[in-house]
């Protein structure tokens, strides 16, 4: 985990990741194409971008055992 994120973002992190993978990667699709993503409304940019950043992280040790 990214030392630099704030408690929320980790928060957040967690709730995210407790839908599944299918709905972590659904929203890491929707950022990779530049959607607006509304269950990260309540952050900033550089925010969003670590949590994205986060999430991407986690998902590849998942594709990696496939």
């Amino acid at each position: 985990m990214n030392p630099d994120l704030s408690k929320k973002a980790l928060e957040k992190i967690e709730k995210l990741c407790a839908h599944g993978c299918s709905e972590v990667n659904q929203l890491l699709e929707r950022a990779k194409n530049g959607n607006h993503i509304e269950e990260l409304s309540e952050f900033d940019h550089a925010e969003i971008k670590q949590i994205l950043d986060e999430l991407d992280q986690i998902m590849s040790v998942y594709t990696q055992q496939d």
